[in-house]
């Protein structure tokens, strides 16, 4: 049993280390694959840029244009423009050179001790460096490629078969830089002519676009930034040599404490070791051999077999702490593996799920709902002006306010949810179990909120907010892609209609949606056709009925559709960037019935206008404005009283509160509408001269029959009278009410009770009157007497 279990125990260690070598070693293969092609990804799109355009491109835009590329691309030494220059047009060639301020440039040669340069001689074509990412004064400008044989053979390679060329290079006369580098090219062919053929291809070449790579400081860098420590050792080898070949480069762990030999591949092949090549462009590039770094964590060590062997005394309690310490084990490596796995299936700046995996997820999900599954929702989502932060406060705080994101998100969602992100600022959540729009929509506003909270990253307090785009699973939904370009759709319209906000994507917001672009087109003649009218609703004084001001609302007589309630069509003009000339109309229509008024000597004390939050927010020069249309027809500032929502309020008096002081400094009445309802807050009325609070409807509808709707009244009443804040009650349609409000200490009130809103006409008869007689007689307290 001790010797079984001993060979169990050697076999099992030997398997499970032999795994995780390999899986890391794959894992580390495909992640320098893929920087390699995002690297040569970079030079293709240089030779985009050359042939995307048919004029010539200018060393200026070559400068623009690369300069970005290599701001994250260490290993990218130099990126260059390599024109092919004939025999008669060198001299051309050379002024045009030093014109473009390169001093003394000319066509030359570098001799074999790769230092010296010298004139080249005369040729039938040259193919010089004349652009590149380097200083003017470099050595490199005018070096002719063809002069250096390995280089020209990879030149006539490339251009003959129009692919990706690749040759060795060993030091660096830009730099000086020594040790094993590439240069990459690729053929640039002339616009309009063939390159189909061999002969088409030589004859229509007019140059390359080239990248000079050190292959150590890639490899480095790639490993360095995307890779956990691990104790593999990397050897790269020329793929077409000799096994016996020393290595080109060999990256040792940094578990490593011992210096490595430059062990051949004949060498490793020996031992336990993993091998693949590496392609550029389909073409081998280095043959990548690894092999578990001497005494690291990936080695096989003898030492529990000879403890189980020698312990036959006691081996059941040997075999028992094996079976534990082999689980233990067993579970490190699962988990090791989980890891090697993870690093290509997540975002590395936040560590949630990338675009792959959760596309994958999103075809599981949606394989199950077809098979009877609960419906499920994809959440798609920006950060509105992520752009303006990263321009600011520059990209590291950009990304640290992704990771706060990430972070928020993720505690925000169920373990069944999946959170990616996408790339930028651009995530996605795929909810699982939403079984209606509700469920959908309380966790988009979920995630608004909590976006919305601030961020304090480095010192600096950071805003932002997100916009959501949902589509939730139907039995008519295509596919998972159309999924995604349904929430697409969806946020893309959630930023029309004015960012912060969720939208769902659906049959029948499309139609509402239909329905309000048909609104918004209407609405564009209505001024032109004079189809907006003003109504007046009176504001009275509860014991005598006096009229003491007038509130403007308006109204959109519709030839079709008759009078249309500003509930439907000012959403609209909000969102179709409308509001503010419908909010001046208003203004200015109020001023000018208001002259009239003055002028016939039966004018109220005030008239009350109420102002959109995006009017508000979207004119910067309101208070100018407000001014001109005051001073246009002879208005005094205090006769006007602006009327804004509680949520209005706090956003303008955190955002705005400069345009606030300036309408207050202009002389006009401040009042919050829908009072108690909204965001309620003592800091509002204690900090900023408020003159009126307009108590919500929503409260005096139950006053005289809700205790809790009383007290809130009162409380209302009792604290505008303690502020020196003036109290007005919305919405009051029974004596009941009004007898209510009286006894509480209110003193003016408007409401169905006494008027409903009426046309200029009607008010003008009213306000000849002076009073209002309520609808259901006359207003008395009891043990009082009413004027």
């Amino acid at each position: 049993m001790s010797v079984t279990a001993g060979v169990m125990t050697a076999k099992r260690d030997a398997r499970n280390a032999a795994i995780q070598f390999r899986a890391i070693a794959e894992n580390h293969f495909l992640i320098l694959q893929s920087g390699l092609n995002e690297y040569l990804g970079r030079l293709a799109a240089v030779r985009a840029l050359f042939n995307s355009s048919e004029d010539v491109i200018t060393r200026q835009k070559f400068e623009e244009f690369t300069q970005p590329l290599l701001v994250y691309s260490s290993g990218i030494v130099t990126m260059s423009w390599v024109p092919r220059i004939l025999g008669p047009a060198r001299s051309a060639h050379e002024r045009l050179g030093a014109s473009q301020g390169i001093k003394d440039y000319r066509i030359k040669w570098r001799l074999s001790d790769n230092k010296t340069m010298v004139t080249a001689p005369e040729r039938s074509e040259y193919y010089p460096i004349f652009y590149a990412t380097l200083p003017k004064a470099s050595p490199l400008y005018g070096l002719d490629l063809f002069s250096e044989p390995p280089t020209r053979a990879e030149l006539e390679q490339a251009r003959d078969t129009g692919q990706l060329g690749f040759s060795p290079i060993h030091s660096l006369v830009s730099t000086g830089e020594t040790g094993v580098g590439y240069l990459f090219s690729l053929p640039i062919y002339r616009h309009g002519l063939p390159h189909d053929t061999v002969e088409d291809r030589r004859r229509n070449i007019v140059g390359f676009v080239h990248g000079s790579i050190l292959t150590a400081k890639l490899i480095d860098t790639i490993i360095a930034t995307t890779i956990s420590p691990t104790g593999l050792d990397l050897f790269f080898f020329d793929p077409h040599a000799s096994p016996k070949t020393q290595p080109l480069y060999l990256h040792p762990s940094p578990l490593q404490t011992q210096p490595i030999a430059a062990l051949t591949q004949a060498d490793l092949s020996s031992s336990q070791h993993w091998s693949r090549t590496l392609m550029a462009a389909g073409q081998p590039w280095l043959t990548m051999v690894a092999r578990p770094t001497p005494g690291g964590p990936l080695t096989v060590t003898d030492d529990r077999p000879w403890i189980v062997t020698s312990s036959f005394l006691v081996i059941t309690l040997l075999v028992t702490v094996y079976l534990w310490a082999s689980g233990q084990h067993a579970l490190r490596m699962i988990v090791a593996n989980k890891r090697v796995s993870d690093l290509a299936r997540t975002d590395a700046l936040t560590s949630l799920a990338n675009r792959r995996v959760f596309v994958e997820r999103l075809n599981e999900a949606f394989a199950a709902c077809r098979r009877g599954a609960k419906p499920i929702a994809v959440l798609y989502f920006d950060l509105d002006h992520f752009k303006d932060i990263n321009d600011t406060l520059g990209h590291p705080v950009g990304d640290a306010l992704l990771r706060q994101v990430a972070n928020r998100v993720t505690g925000a969602t169920r373990e069944t949810d999946v959170v990616a992100r996408f790339g930028g600022d651009e995530f996605a959540i795929l909810q699982s179990d939403a079984n209606d729009l509700s469920a959908a929509g309380a966790l988009a506003a979920k995630i608004a909120k909590i976006l919305a909270e601030p961020y304090l990253i480095d010192g600096n307090e950071v805003h932002i907010t997100p916009s959501i785009g949902i589509a939730r699973y139907t039995s008519e939904t295509s596919g998972p892609d159309a999924m995604m370009i349904q929430a697409d759709l969806a946020l893309y319209r959630a930023k029309e209609e004015g960012r912060n906000c969720f939208r769902f994507h659906s049959a029948d917001l499309d139609r509402q949606v239909q329905e309000r672009v048909t609104i918004a087109d209407e609405l564009r003649g209505a001024l032109e056709r004079s189809e907006l009218e003003l109504y007046y609703q009176p504001q009275v004084e509860l014991r005598s009925g006096q009229i003491i001001g007038l509130e403007a609302l308006l109204r959109w007589n519709h030839p079709v559709r008759g009078q249309i309630s500003p509930a439907v069509f000012i959403p609209v003009a909000e969102r179709s960037g409308q509001i503010q000339v419908l909010g001046q109309w208003v203004l200015d229509a109020a001023c000018r019935q208001l002259r009239t008024w003055l002028d016939q000597r039966i004018a109220p004390q005030l008239v009350g206008v109420n102002f959109s939050a995006l009017h508000f927010k979207g004119s910067p020069e309101l208070d100018c404005d407000v001014a001109a249309s005051l001073n246009r027809c002879s208005i005094a500032p205090q006769a006007i009283e602006i009327e804004l929502t509680e949520s209005m309020l706090m956003d303008i008096t955190e955002q705005h509160n400069d345009r606030f002081e300036k309408l207050r400094q202009l002389g006009l009445r401040i009042a919050i509408d829908d009072f108690g309802t909204g965001y309620s807050s003592l800091n509002y009325l204690a900090n900023y001269p408020i003159n009126r609070v307009k108590i919500a409807q929503e409260l005096v509808a139950g006053a005289d029959s809700d205790s809790r709707s009383a007290a809130v009244v009162r409380a209302a009443i009792r604290l505008g009278h303690e502020l020196g804040i003036e109290v007005i009650a919305e919405g009051v349609e029974t004596e009941g009410q009004a007898q209510f409000l009286l006894s509480a200490g209110c003193e003016h009130a408007q409401g169905f009770y006494f008027s409903r809103p009426v046309n200029a006409e009607e008010a003008t008869a009213l306000l000849r009157a002076g009073w209002i007689k309520p609808i259901r007689g006359p207003l008395r307290l009891v043990k009082s007497t009413a004027a």
